[in-house]
């Protein structure tokens, strides 16, 4: 019993550390699209600082840059890193829109402070359209969905959606307005899990 028990044990930190490895990868992934993005486009910055409050980062300085299209006026990403160290990447936001200029998917990372290699949250959100209604579901890079929204215009009605994962289940997802929001929406998150 002692043997099945360490087996497990060890499956389960190998598995924790696997995932560990994939969210690392993604964190790095997200900041080169970031920079590819800006290379690709004249950028105007805003710019904001500020200081970490509580225990374990508590008096560090953080840098956040928000990069915007100077001629679409888009916004493409956000950068928060530690103001001392730029190397240190704590949270990254990247969008990615169609031809239209309409967002289809962004991706979000972020690492505490004392450990900014080592994501705690690595995010791909995919957008949907159906008339007036923008709904986008957020997946963890393994799969889950973590998150769902929807804001619009159904019928001349105000539409708004907001579901966690604990909130996702047939009471809350069989209306006609949660139909309209996300019936037709992609559920391919895997092909993104490399940020292009």
């Amino acid at each position: 019993m002692k043997h099945v028990a360490a087996a497990m044990l060890f499956l389960a930190c190998a598995s924790a550390q696997a995932a560990g490895g994939e969210r690392e990868k993604f964190h790095k992934a997200v900041y080169a699209l970031h920079e590819k993005l800006i290379a690709q486009h004249s950028v105007r910055t805003t710019e904001e600082t500020g200081k970490y409050n509580g225990v374990a980062a508590g008096g560090e300085r953080y840098l956040i840059t928000s990069y915007y299209d100077t001629v679409t006026g888009i916004f493409l990403s956000r950068i928060q890193r530690n103001a001392v160290n730029p190397s240190e990447i704590h949270i990254s936001e990247v969008n990615i829109y169609d031809d239209k200029g309409k967002l289809i998917r962004d991706y979000f990372t972020s690492a505490p402070p004392w450990r900014p290699n080592y994501p705690s949250h690595a995010y791909i959100n995919l957008h949907h359209y159906n008339g007036k209604l923008h709904s986008w579901r957020q997946f963890e890079i393994t799969g889950e969905v973590n998150y769902e929204s929807c804001d619009g215009e159904l019928d001349g009605k105000q539409v708004r959606i907001s579901l966690d994962w604990t909130d996702i289940k047939p009471g809350n997802t069989s209306s006609p307005e949660y139909h309209a929001c996300f019936d037709g929406m992609s559920n391919e998150w895997k092909s993104f899990v490399d940020p292009k």
